[in-house]
């Protein structure tokens, strides 16, 4: 047989043959199309002309045994979102028809199109021309059996959708006759995925993941036991980090155990490259690991390991926005659960990556060359003693701080630039600035940046500040601009707090910041006045508490 064979056919020829049926492989996606697509659908087909073929496109698929007689099944390698949502759209179209006492044609698109029929002992067993994966083929068959019940599935939104815009009572015909479909049958499982690895080479949009899939399930297509598992470790991995981007699971995972930069646009081919010439139980290895890093994954991500502490700081580092760390995370963290390396020292390694991320980010460093630091201290890690990590890693971030962010070079970028209030890192460090007690947990979505000197100068605090400051009002307002967003101008607050109580003048507002629960904010009551000289002084004050807080020490 040709590497393929691909042919042409309206969806009337390919759905009638009555020695074919369908299923989808275990490896495959649940279905995932949406209101989205099925829009598009309905506006392209519904705006047919009588002689007019919509394209729809190609299906893939690979024999499951040798042709034989009665029905032969075929697993669709590629297009199966579209071919059940086609037999999702028939069978409302039948259900229509039932409705309005059409029960010949009711009774002519379930035989002929939505089921096959065999014979089994003598008697005829009805066969549904496709078969969905385990999460969804309840729902289908049901729609295609006509027993659709109202309960919260895709496939029943998808039903419910096309019963309710199909009008046309001639739907069904432009559906089967005006419609046609590249039928693509690669042989085996082996060829399916060269050829998907030549679509895409052709301009086709698949995710990295599905190229990563693809070529490894066929680097072990080979030995059936192996593909099996390889399928199964695959997808429990996709079912963890699905709602993660799987991309950037996979790219962290990659930097973490393999040197080199990997961006997210190569990373089908980094992996490739790595993987190309390993033999099938090198793959499926591959895969198994890539499973059981993404348990620790989804961890990270959900701060769901069994130590309350380490779940607290994991809630905090995802405040402080340190996703290029979770390489090393990857790394580490595996041997918190074998018992490998102690909890202090994972809450030490933690507390250093914090204070990493602060003082990079506030002194303007490159993100892009996190990816690159962390992936190094992963390498360095290889061979090492688990109880060695800790100091590893101290040495290594010690060294990107002592070249880009030493104590006076933190401080005075802490104390100039501007910090974004709404941001969740800036209420982090000011949370953390009001030094709170240990065992306090931080809940975001309660606190609120305050501006000391409002956003919006009244007239009142125009007349204050020339008082104070001997200055004109447009060298109030360009010293305001400057100074609004610096450290020093800023709070927090908690609960309700009235936009214009955040506008009065300042001797207004100390007897709110002394009730604060804050001491950052109680702190403010202690002035007398609020001018841009105050700005700049309380500046450099939680400059220096902050280079004590954030600070990372050599042993």
């Amino acid at each position: 047989m040709a590497f393929i064979e691909a042919k042409e056919v309206k969806l009337q020829a390919l759905l009638s043959n009555a020695q074919e049926a369908y299923k989808v492989p275990l490896y495959q996606r649940p279905y995932a199309w949406s209101r989205d697509q099925w829009e598009d659908l309905f506006e392209d087909l519904n705006s047919l002309k009588p002689n007019d073929v919509h394209f729809l496109g190609s299906i893939v698929v690979v024999p499951e045994s040798e042709h034989r007689l009665g029905v032969n099944y075929f697993q669709v390698v590629d297009g199966q979102q579209r071919l059940a949502t086609i037999l999702i759209w028939l069978s409302a179209i039948r259900d229509i028809a039932k409705e309005n006492g059409n029960n010949e044609l009711a009774a002519y698109l379930t035989e002929t199109f939505l089921f096959a029929r065999e014979l089994e002992s003598g008697r005829q067993r009805k066969i549904p021309k496709l078969q969905l994966g385990q999460l969804d083929n309840d729902a289908f068959q049901r729609v295609l059996e006509g027993k659709s019940k109202d309960y919260n599935h895709l496939i029943f939104e998808c039903y419910k959708y096309f019963k309710n815009k199909t009008n046309n009572e001639k739907m069904w015909q432009i559906l089967l006759n005006n419609v046609s479909i590249i039928h693509i049958n690669a042989s085996n499982h082996f060829n399916a995925f060269r050829l998907f690895e030549t679509l895409n080479d052709r301009g086709l949009e698949l995710s990295a993941a599905d190229l990563i899939k693809n070529f490894l399930l066929m680097k072990v297509s080979s030995k059936e036991e192996i593909f099996n598992d390889t399928i199964s470790q695959w997808n429990e991995m996709y079912e963890k980090v699905r709602d993660k981007e799987p991309v950037k699971f996979i790219r962290r995972y990659m930097l973490s155990n393999y040197k080199g930069k990997i961006s997210e646009s190569r990373l089908y081919e980094e992996v490739r490259k790595k993987l190309e010439n390993k033999n099938p139980k090198k793959i499926h290895d591959f895969v198994k690991d890539l499973n059981n890093n993404a348990i620790v994954y989804k961890k990270i991500f959900e701060c769901s390991f069994s130590q309350d502490k380490i779940n607290k700081k994991l809630r905090e580092l995802h405040l402080v926005e340190v996703a290029p760390s979770f390489t090393l995370l990857l790394k580490i963290m595996p041997h918190l659960e074998n018992k490998k390396i102690s909890k202090e020292d994972i809450l030490e390694i933690m507390e250093m990556i914090e204070s990493f991320h602060i003082r990079w980010g506030v002194c303007r460093q490159s993100t892009s060359r996190l990816d690159q630091i962390y992936n190094d201290i992963c390498m360095e890690l290889k061979n090492k003693q688990p109880q060695e990590f800790k100091i590893i890693i101290k040495d290594k971030l010690l060294q990107e701080i002592k070249n880009n962010a030493d104590d006076e070079i933190f401080k005075r970028n802490f104390s100039q630039r501007d910090f974004k209030p709404n941001e969740t890192r800036t209420k982090y460090i000011l949370w953390k600035l009001s030094k709170p007690t240990g065992e306090t947990a931080l809940n975001i979505r309660e606190i609120q940046t305050e501006h000391v000197m409002p956003q919006t100068l009244s007239n009142e605090w125009i007349e204050y500040l020339k008082k104070k400051t001997s200055k004109t009002e447009e060298e109030i307002r360009a010293l305001h601009r400057e100074n609004l967003n610096r450290i020093g101008n800023l709070t927090i607050i908690k609960g309700e707090w009235n936009v214009s109580m955040s506008n009065r003048v300042f001797s207004e507002k100390r007897e709110d910041y002394r009730k604060s629960e804050f001491q950052i904010t109680r702190g403010l009551s202690d002035h007398d006045e609020w001018t841009f000289k105050k700005i700049d002084e309380r500046s450099k004050q939680l400059a220096e508490e902050a280079c004590k807080i954030w600070s990372l020490k050599e042993n």
